[in-house]
């Protein structure tokens, strides 16, 4: 997970801009709450900003969970293959993810293009831009990450095995 300077500095980034867009979410969602039924103001800027959050403590917070190898797993294959036929499963699978990846990061980067002068609908201070670069930030460190994480099981899977007569 985090066995080296950089990725704990990694590790401690992403959590820590993903904890910082939960509260702003939750903050926005209650004052929301208690403006529109306890003085009957509605801010509008307020559900927009909470849902832009969501956003970025979802992808920022993926970072965190493939680091912490923690997310939603299919574990059927585990039980039928051995301790190298689960390693070269988690290779494929690890290209196949890094490929999907890479498409999305490059759609981030095209939709930042051609949306970083868009205001949101209700602040004109916040640009869409911004959301589909905070994305991409987050889908390039995963990438990183498991790129990073694919050399070292290739690399293990091409040693030769201690165990072997």
């Amino acid at each position: 997970m985090t066995d080296t300077p950089l990725r704990r500095a990694i590790f401690i980034a992403f959590e820590a801009i993903a904890i910082a867009a939960f509260l702003i979410m939750l903050g926005s969602s209650i004052l929301q709450v208690f403006l529109r039924y306890l003085t009957d103001i509605s801010l509008m800027w307020t559900e927009e900003l909470a849902r832009l959050m969501c956003v970025f403590t979802t992808y920022f917070g993926s970072v965190v969970v493939l680091m912490l190898r923690e997310h939603i797993r299919v574990d059927v294959l585990d039980n039928v293959l051995g301790v190298r036929g689960r390693a070269i499963a988690a290779a494929v699978s690890d290209i196949l993810v890094t490929w999907f990846l890479v498409v999305f990061g490059i759609g981030c980067w095209l939709m930042a293009q051609a949306t970083w002068e868009t205001e949101t609908a209700t602040m004109e201070w916040f640009r869409m831009g911004y959301v589909y670069v905070g994305v991409g930030v987050a889908v390039a460190a995963m990438i990183a990450l498991i790129v990073a994480d694919l050399v070292r099981q290739l690399l293990a899977l091409l040693r030769p095995s201690e165990a072997a007569p």
